[in-house]
């Protein structure tokens, strides 16, 4: 799209003035601004009648055409305009008069097209929305699936919670469950999460489903019509497959596939990112491409669960030796762990390497250095995205510390993970950046 009209100086537009975010919650305050330099698809604005002054991102929701709030919402119920804290001397006595006076000074400067506003709104349209129900994979036992329901969209992440009328236990025994939708409860994951599954999943795989009656005899109607080749009837709000498209599975890698196969999985269920893990193909899925895959050891059937051929969690045999990675054995394990003396000893071969995502070009990889920042949600409170730096580099892993967090708290994020943004990704999204941990 074009964003030359809003990329240009002394366009006015009208934005978030953080400076009052606490006082009143409920309501966004919003001041006036003109733009007085550019680079690229940043705008360097001051805010109208002050020397305050700040960089945003031009396609970011921040950005609104001129009186947008005041055409959509009269009665600024959700927002009201407030100059920046700086002018306070001139707007202290009469607030209202202040504010029109600046309107009326501004309204005939070149500002941005509301057609602009709704271009920009195409770009940020998510696959999923608000309200949808989706299955859930259970974070505290993952042979579970249970109902849940999108509340909120930001771009690809997905805030989704499991609601107490959908659960047919004991919704208390949730209290420190961080799916359950208790008040304020946040689950956020991206849309192509190896937790999130569309409506009849669990019922086509045969895997255990907690919901009440009526949705379980809904997705059994839904898992017949899949059997017999027809097309299943979804109820309006719910997430269908079509949503959860992934790329095709190459038939030949597919079929080098068996049940035993060991590979080193970076365990997306762990409380702790920092290493790799001995594990195995344990089956194989109806949905094409799914398989239930575990990690090694006596609780291997306990701790298993679903994945799809393209995720970001499965490494050949030997890739943490070759990247400078501990791999942790098997659980109960005695001696120095090493794969062929396993391999022998458990009469299984690993996964042939050709079927695991190669290595990205080396253009790719030469872009990424150690000490480039960027920002990361925290894998073990998913809510929460932080600002953060590349430590090391491990082949397609990447170690990144959290800014002013022990190296305890380092975590190994896949180069392609949706886990990990760019550096202003959150203010490009209106999303919370958490601030750096300081002493």
């Amino acid at each position: 799209m074009d964003y030359s009209v809003c990329a240009q100086k002394g366009v006015v537009f009208e934005t978030r003035n953080h400076d009052f975010d606490e006082l009143k919650q409920e309501q966004e305050p919003r001041w006036f601004a003109i733009v007085e330099n550019t680079c690229g698809y940043y705008i360097l604005s001051r805010f109208v009648n002050s020397t305050d002054y700040f960089w945003t991102h031009v396609l970011s929701r921040k950005v609104h055409t001129m009186l947008y709030a005041k055409t959509r919402d009269p009665k600024l119920e959700k927002v009201f305009y407030c100059p920046p804290y700086s002018l306070k001397n001139e707007f202290e006595a009469d607030l209202d008069s202040f504010v029109q006076k600046t309107q009326d000074e501004v309204i005939e400067k070149m500002a941005i097209k509301e057609e602009f506003e709704m271009d920009r709104h195409k770009l940020h349209r998510p696959d999923f929305r608000a309200g949808q129900r989706v299955e859930l994979l259970s974070y505290a036992n993952s042979l579970e699936i249970r109902v849940a329901h999108i509340q909120e969209v930001c771009g690809r992440r997905l805030n989704v919670t499991v609601r107490k009328r959908d659960y047919p236990r004991d919704f208390d025994e949730l209290e420190d469950d961080r799916q359950a939708g208790h008040d304020g409860a946040q689950y956020w994951i991206d849309q192509d999460s190896f937790m999130m599954f569309p409506v009849g999943w669990a019922a086509i795989n045969n895997y255990q489903l907690i919901a009440n009656e009526e949705y379980i005899e809904h997705t059994k109607k839904i898992a017949e019509a899949f059997d017999d080749g027809t097309t299943p009837r979804y109820d309006i709000n719910d997430a269908t497959p079509d949503q959860f498209e992934k790329p095709p599975v190459d038939p030949e890698k597919w079929d080098k596939l068996n049940i035993g196969q060991k590979f080193e999985l970076l365990d997306p269920l762990s409380q702790q990112f920092k290493c790799l893990h001995v594990a195995s193909v344990m089956s194989f899925c109806k949905s094409d491409g799914y398989m239930i895959i575990s990690m090694d050891g006596p609780q291997a059937a306990e701790e298993s669960f679903p994945i799809h051929f393209h995720n970001l969690c499965m490494y050949p045999m030997n890739y943490a030796k070759k990247h400078g990675i501990k791999l942790a054995p098997p659980d109960e394990f005695v001696g120095k762990f090493k794969w062929d003396e396993y391999l022998k000893k458990q009469k299984a071969v690993p996964v042939p390497e050709d079927v695991f995502k190669p290595m990205p070009s080396k253009e790719r990889m030469d872009m990424i250095e150690v000490g480039m920042h960027l920002e990361a949600a925290d894998m073990c409170e998913n809510q929460l995205i932080c600002p953060a730096t590349i430590k090391s580099i491990h082949g397609r892993l990447i170690n990144v510390n959290f800014d002013g967090w022990d190296s305890e708290f380092d975590q190994l994020y896949d180069i392609d993970s949706h886990d990990i943004f760019p550096a202003g990704w959150c203010d490009f999204q209106a999303y919370m950046l958490q601030h750096p941990k300081t002493d």
